[in-house]
């Protein structure tokens, strides 16, 4: 994982790009670029973690590029995927918000790009300028509850699919 210069990335992509990103959607280009410039910009490469469970949840980012997958640990000692973070994604958001330690690890799918906000730089925002917080908010939020949705879906299938296999054998 390397840090890169926000303002070269920034030009490299675009500020079109950033605007079709969900946590950005109707942020004004400067915040965008603000956001970028006050945070890390990180680079992954396939396969790097981003972070690892039980680490400090004072920080939380959002895809640029690429794509990421967060994995929750199980009671066997395995692995069970719990997110699939595309570009436009945030990832650690909640635990931040919860003052919870990380619930899981984060790994980068493919070579990808994140952009880290600490909640220092978050309520700097949220002091500096409360219409635009409130847009980022209202936006990690939609994604939280997006999220909480899928979750809700698969939760439903796994039960449909374990009662329909023990009804068979039965």
């Amino acid at each position: 994982m390397r840090e890169i210069d926000a303002l070269e990335f920034w030009q490299a992509q675009g500020s079109a790009y950033f605007c079709e990103l969900s946590t950005f959607g109707a942020l004004p280009e400067t915040v965008v670029l603000e956001l970028l410039q006050a945070g890390r910009v990180l680079a992954l490469d396939a396969g790097e973690h981003l972070y690892e469970v039980g680490e400090r949840s004072d920080a939380f980012y959002i895809v640029l590029t690429g794509q990421m997958k967060s994995y929750m640990p199980r009671s066997d000692g395995g692995w069970t995927l719990a997110r699939c973070h595309d570009p436009g994604d945030d990832m650690g958001f909640v635990p931040m918000i919860a003052l919870l330690a990380r619930p899981a690890f984060a790994v980068a799918v493919e070579d990808a790009v994140v952009l880290e906000i600490t909640s220092g730089h978050f309520l700097d925002l949220q002091q500096q300028k409360p219409d635009a917080f409130g847009l980022m908010l209202l936006n990690l939020v939609r994604g939280t509850a997006r999220a909480f949705i899928n979750m809700a879906s698969t939760l439903a299938e796994q039960d449909y699919e374990l009662h329909h296999s023990y009804q068979k054998r039965h």
